[in-house]
């Protein structure tokens, strides 16, 4: 694999935290009533990657989708202070 798809990779992984806040701004009063969800779906996208990643699994498009997953669903269960 190429320095360049590795770059891309972590690059679209990590872009799952500016949408997770957007989600967070955006759906602010269903945060509450969904909040187990976001836990359900963080809990589970984690288990997986941690599972491929024992595995020694290389499949990196898949570690890059849950880890995209899991930090939109991630993100919105920080509890930031505001000023």
């Amino acid at each position: 694999m190429s320095p360049l798809q590795i770059f891309l990779l972590i690059a679209v992984s990590l872009l799952g935290i500016p949408v997770g806040f957007l989600l967070k701004y955006v759906t602010k009063e269903e945060m509450r009533p969904g909040r187990k969800w976001f836990k359900m779906v963080s809990i589970a996208s984690l288990a997986i990657l941690f599972g491929l990643i024992v595995t020694g699994e290389n499949l990196p498009l898949y570690i890059t989708a849950f880890s995209f997953i899991f930090f939109i669903s991630a993100v919105p269960l920080l509890k930031l202070k505001k000023k």
